[in-house]
């Protein structure tokens, strides 16, 4: 076999060592929030990735339409939208 790669956590973590994060996202709209609590800031904060489990989620043709735009407005996939969105939720249930 040839040579053995590195694991991706080490990558990762090489690549964020050199990487600055702002303190605070910076937003080029005013009807954006910049506070740490809004939705666009979430989507600015990139996050490491954890254990997942895959499950299936049957939409109304309509509803991932809307899905659809907003991911391609946002520059991030469905998938991205729809975990933020389950969080969301279950941070104001458990409150």
């Amino acid at each position: 076999m040839g040579k053995q790669r590195k694991p991706l956590d080490q990558i990762l973590g090489a690549f964020e060592e050199d990487v600055v994060t702002p303190s605070l996202p910076i937003s080029r709209d005013e009807n954006i929030p910049t506070n740490q609590n809004s939705l666009a800031a979430q989507l600015a904060q990139p996050s490491r990735k954890k254990s997942t489990i895959r499950f299936t989620l049957d939409l109304e043709k309509s509803l991932d339409k809307r899905l659809t735009q907003s991911a391609a407005k946002l520059n991030r996939s469905k998938a991205d939208l729809v975990r933020i969105a389950v969080n969301r939720l279950l941070e104001e249930l458990e409150a």
